[in-house]
């Protein structure tokens, strides 16, 4: 398997804050974008878990992704997102 370089943009503060938290599991930054994207490919979904209230930021730009998908919308609980995506397919 051959390997690439991937470089991406993000917030200084964001890199800080969640390069801290990755730390505190005893990882790297590189292995846990690794996990992530393996679960990504391996699932087919993106490992998120949406059981919390996302801050105003987070919010945007979920909505912004789901817009262009033509998923906009507001949902109570994880199963109502999860029939809306079902529903989309």
């Amino acid at each position: 398997m051959s390997s690439v370089t991937y470089n991406f943009r993000i917030d200084e503060d964001l890199k800080n804050e969640s390069f801290e938290v990755i730390k505190s599991f005893g990882m790297t930054p590189a292995q846990a974008i690794k996990l992530f994207l393996k679960q990504t490919a391996e699932t087919k979904t993106i490992p998120i878990n949406f059981d919390y209230q996302p801050n105003a930021q987070t919010a945007k730009v979920l909505d912004k992704a789901l817009a262009g998908r033509g998923m906009v919308g507001t949902f109570e609980t994880v199963e109502e997102l999860m029939e809306s995506l079902n529903a989309s397919d």
